[in-house]
């Protein structure tokens, strides 16, 4: 990982992001790549924004094959409406570009985007709509069961991987979906 430090935010590249990117390069379509790309610049933008809009510093933009990651300063202090609003912005941005390109006629592009918004609101904690359903879970019950966060959240995660495995496995359709369903599973029960 080659890290580095721009504005004041720290910048870390993983190099499985530009291996991903060149596989991607070879077997898709170029409009369907810069589709992709532009639909995760937006989605980050967006986070960007609203940290921006709420007072707060970004501290760190982590690129990896996962996509995409941008964290706030003091997230673990800040007021849990402040942080969803921030978690929400990038999914918000990606739906309004789906209905905006699908208005025009643009139906891959806003596929692209309605996909990114959909896979950001799944409940692993790598994602915001995970990571957001953590901090509601801790912050309701870890003084009174503090593995009980982490427990429903892998439980969530297996639930989902499970329906979106069962249906697009039997049909071979859209493996890199499955691929990256795996790929969240595993980070859930990897990370600490």
């Amino acid at each position: 990982m080659v890290c580095f430090e721009i504005f004041g935010m720290r910048l870390a590249l993983d190099f499985t992001a530009p291996a991903l990117f060149a596989l991607l390069s070879m077997y898709l379509p170029r409009a369907a790549l810069l589709q992709t790309v532009s639909a995760c610049l937006l989605h980050e933008c967006a986070h960007l924004l609203l940290i921006a809009i709420c007072g707060e510093r970004p501290a760190l933009l982590r690129i990896s094959a996962a996509g995409l990651r941008l964290e706030a300063f003091g997230t673990a202090l800040m007021p849990l409406h402040r942080f969803a609003a921030i978690l929400l912005a990038g999914p918000a941005a990606n739906l309004l570009a789906a209905a905006i390109f699908f208005r025009c006629g643009m139906r891959d592009a806003a596929a692209a985007n309605l996909s990114l918004c959909c896979f950001n609101l799944l409940p692993f904690r790598s994602t915001d709509g995970g990571t957001l359903l953590f901090a509601w879970l801790e912050k309701l019950l870890l003084t009174r069961a503090p593995e009980l966060p982490r427990r429903i959240m892998r439980g969530c995660g297996i639930a989902t991987a499970a329906l979106i495995l069962g249906i697009l496995l039997p049909d071979h359709r859209n493996i890199s979906l499955c691929g990256m369903t795996i790929f969240m599973l595993i980070a859930e029960f990897a990370d600490n």
